[in-house]
């Protein structure tokens, strides 16, 4: 898809369900062409139009989850309550089915300046998986980095899995924390940390030195940015993205 400066048709290839309430959805072009490539971190726009005539359309951004290729696009998303994108994705789009999105964008990628021995760690908190999930897969085989994922529980962990078997395959450190486990979720088996994730927990777990990037909920992410600032993190060290 040369020149793709306006929104162009994706045919919907794949729907497949993550957790409760997150399904993932794969797109390809619709004329045959290939993609462009994504850099980790980034999103597409999607657009559909709506029977309200006070807001014809609807836009929303969603983070590419997977590892950047030319062929096949995917996004992970969690359907809300009152969504109008989220609950026509969900609900409505099928396989064969198009819909009109824009080119990957966006800026919260990793700093390709950093020297390659710079510890680098991604923090997600539930949904915000997605774009730290495409960096971990692009980095593994040649980045030292650290994995939290922050959660409520089992029922509701994306990619919990897949997580796993990558940091394994790479000897990365992967910390869970479950806030709400459920009666059937096992310490050191399922999660590592119950509770939340703590200025302590990062002082005695994480290099401080490194480059640190997270995605999730508002209070989940300000309490990160605090908490690594009073450790004495430097803010040019600190990025995430804020889900709007």
């Amino acid at each position: 898809m040369n020149n793709w400066d306006s929104f162009k048709e994706l045919v919907l290839i794949d729907k497949k369900d993550v957790c409760d309430t997150i399904k993932s959805f794969y797109f390809k072009s619709k004329n045959g062409e290939k993609l462009p490539k994504h850099t980790p971190g980034q999103f597409l726009p999607f657009k559909i139009k709506t029977n309200d005539p006070k807001m014809k359309e609807v836009i929303r951004t969603y983070s590419l989850s997977d590892l950047p290729n030319d062929e096949v696009y995917r996004i992970s998303v969690k359907k809300i309550d009152g969504g109008l994108m989220s609950s026509y994705l969900h609900n409505k789009l099928q396989i064969g089915d198009s819909i009109e999105a824009m080119a990957p964008c966006g800026v919260f990628v990793l700093d390709e300046s950093l020297p390659k021995d710079t510890p680098i760690v991604l923090l997600s908190g539930g949904i915000g998986i997605t774009p730290l999930l495409s960096m971990l897969l692009a980095n593994a085989q040649d980045r030292n980095i650290y994995f939290v994922q922050a959660v409520q529980n089992s029922k509701i962990h994306p990619f919990g899995n897949d997580i796993n078997n990558i940091c394994k395959e790479n000897n990365l450190k992967n910390t869970v924390f479950y806030s709400n486990p459920l009666d059937t979720d096992q310490l050191g088996k399922d999660y590592d940390v119950q509770g939340f994730v703590t200025k302590e927990w990062i002082k005695d777990n994480l290099p401080l030195n490194s480059a640190f990037y997270f995605c999730g909920p508002p209070i989940f992410m300000e309490s990160l940015e605090k908490n690594l600032l009073e450790l004495g993190v430097p803010q040019d060290k600190i990025n995430y993205e804020k889900f709007v």
